[in-house]
């Protein structure tokens, strides 16, 4: 008989934290490593109190892509993430385009909006919901009170009728200056609901905000002189033609683009997880902008265009809904992101989708170049050793050792690194090496 699968007890999450982790250490064997590294003794409490069923934090890596080139200032831009690609790619092209003029931004007031959808509705109720406007307004001024002192607060309001369902939305714009805005925004909407049901003669079937914030833009540019661009033997205008090509079919074809964002996203994300802002509702937001047509295409543009002083230049561009808040959610109580938030000399909430609109033209631009001229993969398997070097069991300086020798031999999988450790140390490998894992056994 097959031994039954280990599970929690249904009455986890009602347990202590320091009882949760007890039980998840005996359930499913974890062992004294795997419990250090989920960082729990230090911080358990905050856990507790930003997720359901805390055991500890996973936590990322977090790198800087220093100097990053953003209005005629340089910044520091912290990124939380596991690969080692993002903030090389970053860096890279912050380095690049420092020397040819730096990034250009901007960002628009940071309007989201929030919704009430009501059903059975009789006719003529969007009329009555647009004429009362003035009446919502006063409905939900108590909700917006403290937004509106700082300069916040109600900023429009639109009804439609969605005829193929025969429902009413009702949409309510909040500027919610340097917060997250979800709370705010979701209190709105139910504030008004009693108001919006006697007013339209219908029923509410859901009031919440919406993540797509079209309003909410954020954008960078460069305009770099050809003649400062080179990656391995393309320079200049070959250069410069060949990146214009690869973001047309970025803009033309939708299978290209959903990785070219991706790689957008690559760096954009890697700050707000930094930041403590929500990734996942960032990344709906861009995603639905990018599909804004009614195809999915790039969220980048480069043309080539004559410069100021007769020198053509290469012209990149990105616009996209970038949501970043400074305060509220996570931001508000975690250490981290508000360590991150110092290195970035405590931007506003626009600032911040600025800087981080900075980092995704960079990164953007950088992968481009690299993927037009000697293509990506001889850069990722190159950082891509050192994981490789500690999976074998290499620690502090034979990490970097090991993985001069992969990237030398250009053959890049665990037993080769196992062989190469054996060989510089002498000794057998203490690492967690799985030579099963086929994950781990790419080779060039």
């Amino acid at each position: 008989m097959r031994d039954e699968p280990r599970v929690l007890p249904r009455n986890f999450r009602k347990l202590t934290a320091e009882q949760r982790l007890q039980t998840l250490r005996d359930t499913y064997d974890l062992s004294a490593e795997e419990l250090q590294m989920l960082g729990y003794r230090g911080n358990l409490d905050l856990s507790e109190i930003m997720t359901e069923s805390a055991v500890g934090f996973l936590a990322l890596p977090m790198g800087i892509a220093a100097g990053i080139p953003v209005d005629e200032l340089l910044y520091d831009v912290p990124l939380a993430v596991e690969e080692p690609s993002v903030i090389a790619a970053a860096t890279y092209g912050a380095r690049i385009l420092r020397g040819a003029g730096g990034i250009h931004t901007w960002a628009s007031e940071p309007v989201m909006t929030t919704q009430v959808y009501l059903s059975d509705c009789p006719e003529g109720s969007v009329e009555k919901l647009r004429a009362a406007e003035s009446q919502i307004v006063a409905e939900i001024s108590p909700v917006l009170a403290a937004m509106q002192r700082r300069g916040g607060g109600y900023r429009g309001m639109d009804v439609e009728l969605l005829q193929d369902l025969a429902v009413v939305r009702v949409q309510i714009d909040i500027d919610v200056r340097d917060a997250m805005g979800a709370n705010l925004l979701n209190s709105t909407a139910e504030q008004a609901v009693p108001l919006l049901e006697s007013l339209s003669g219908g029923r509410k079937v859901f009031a919440i905000l919406s993540n797509a914030a079209p309003k909410r833009l954020a954008g960078a540019e460069f305009h770099a002189p050809l003649s400062r661009l080179r990656r391995g033997k393309l320079v200049g205008r070959p250069l410069a033609e060949r990146i214009v090509l690869a973001s047309r079919i970025a803009e033309c074809d939708p299978m290209r683009a959903v990785t070219h964002n991706k790689g957008i996203m690559n760096g954009i994300s890697s700050l707000a997880s930094a930041t403590g802002n929500d990734t996942r509702g960032l990344e709906a937001a861009v995603h639905a902008y990018a599909a804004r047509t009614g195809s999915y295409a790039s969220l980048t543009s480069y043309r080539i265009e004559a410069g100021p002083h007769g020198e053509d230049v290469l012209h990149g561009r990105l616009e996209a809904p970038l949501v970043f808040g400074v305060v509220g959610g996570a931001v508000g109580i975690h250490p981290g992101a508000r360590a991150a938030l110092k290195v970035l000399r405590k931007p506003g909430a626009m600032q911040l989708a600025r800087i981080a609109a900075a980092v995704g033209l960079a990164q953007n631009f950088a992968a481009l170049a690299a993927l037009v001229s000697e293509g990506i993969q001889a850069g990722h398997m190159r950082l891509h050793a050192t994981r490789l070097a500690y999976i074998a069991g290499a620690r502090g300086d034979l990490i970097e050792k090991v993985a001069a020798r992969l990237s030398l031999g250009g053959v890049y999988n665990i037993e080769t690194a196992a062989s190469m450790l054996r060989d510089i140390s002498g000794e057998q490998p203490t690492g967690t090496a799985d030579p099963s894992e086929s994950a781990q056994k790419t080779e060039v």
